[in-house]
């Protein structure tokens, strides 16, 4: 079902005066030993503290879960995955889980729910997956112990949770996990994608249902449907996703989204085409973020008229680099848009997850380069 096939920024654009300045501050991270990304993981408690993973690159081969609270401006070491692991029985001496990829998420019953994965042995042609597979884990709002959920063979990329439901989803294939934390129950589905491909974030209603692309390879292109997947594993076929990807390496599936006030959802392929799902109702198509056409939109927030986020488009030289920071009236289709201006030389390579704390900033992790070190960055922004 398809609300509309013409959203409202489909229409000419009006561009407004001058948007306010970002004030953007990275924060000091810990270290450890092969620290090197926050590729999107963040989250947030109900006391507005904000949590990220960092992943690894060697080192300890294990990726780092940590505590951010604005109140105090202090990070909090939250454990690491084989430290974790270790705690189950004997572990392989080899064993790794350098992702904490996924975001860290809520569903209401006083925990937050995460998954790690590794990547040894898998192939970015999908005809391996990693060699150690992934594991999905609940920590208490307040702090504690981690509690290992379940182990799969696939490498999970993206989680989320509501209502009862937390849903993982894996590569290679959109393997979708339906995981139940009142019965302790796990449930499996293939949704389908080509060898190669996978989506970075999965989108989850306050209703508890889950939505996945369903990917096909085409003549040249890839082909993309969004997908709605009840709690009883029902599927419901909503709409196409336009401007999904040319192949399975470039496209990143769904990547910024946002949940706004009215509870409808806004979202982003990586082509940055945006959709709103209307839980129960459909799916709209909006148009581009970026009024100059596609462009990598790896973050998106809601505003009290709509959204923001970050935008990525080449600069005439072909570099995907050049950022810019975009607002979206999504009443009346007005927008602003200016550069996004980090300091950090190179460029870094920047993800974002739907965060933002109690005084209105929010929060993008990614990956820097130090010389020969690739580090990882959290930005605190002020919009």
């Amino acid at each position: 079902m398809t609300l509309s096939r013409r959203g409202l920024l489909a229409a000419p654009l009006l561009l407004v005066g001058a948007a306010p300045t970002l004030s953007i501050r990275p924060l000091r991270l810990p270290e450890f030993p092969g620290r090197h990304a926050i590729w999107g993981a963040t989250g947030q408690d109900r006391a507005g503290r904000i949590w990220f993973g960092v992943s690894a690159e060697g080192g300890t081969k294990s990726g780092h879960l940590f505590r951010y609270d604005p109140a105090t401006d202090r990070i909090t070491p939250m454990g690491d995955v084989r430290s974790e692991l270790s705690r189950l029985g004997p572990r392989p001496p080899d064993e790794s889980q350098v992702k904490i990829h996924s975001r860290i998420t809520g569903a209401g019953d006083g925990y937050l729910y995460f998954t790690s994965t590794d990547e040894d042995g898998e192939q970015e042609d999908g005809s391996a997956a990693p060699r150690w597979g992934s594991h999905l884990w609940r920590i208490a709002e307040t702090g504690g112990n981690w509690q290992h959920l379940a182990e799969m063979p696939e490498g999970l990329t993206c989680a989320g949770a509501a209502a009862g439901s937390v849903w993982a989803l894996g590569l290679w294939g959109h393997v979708l996990y339906r995981f139940d934390p009142a019965q302790r129950r796990i449930e499996r589905r293939v949704i389908g994608a080509p060898g190669g491909h996978m989506s970075r974030n999965l989108i989850v209603d306050d209703r508890g249902h889950a939505y996945v692309p369903r990917v096909t390879r085409g003549d040249g292109a890839l082909t993309a449907e969004l997908i709605e997947i009840t709690p009883d594993l029902r599927e419901i076929p909503l709409a196409p996703l336009p401007h999904y990807g040319a192949t399975p390496g470039e496209a990143h599936g769904i990547i910024g989204l946002t949940t706004l006030a009215d509870r409808s959802i806004v979202f982003a392929s990586s082509q940055g085409f945006l959709h709103r799902i209307h839980p129960g109702k459909g799916v709209e198509e909006l148009g581009f973020l970026h009024p100059d056409g596609p462009a990598y939109t790896p973050a998106l927030f809601a505003t009290a008229t709509g959204i923001e986020g970050l935008a990525r488009r080449p600069d005439p030289g072909g570099d995907w680099k050049r950022e810019r920071w975009q607002w979206v009236n999504l009443a009346n289709g007005q927008r602003s848009l200016r550069p996004f201006e980090t300091g950090i030389v190179p460029v870094p390579l920047l993800y974002g997850s739907d965060i933002r704390d109690k005084a209105g900033r929010v929060y993008i992790g990614g990956r820097r380069r130090l010389g020969d070190d690739k580090l990882p960055l959290l930005l605190q922004i002020a919009p």
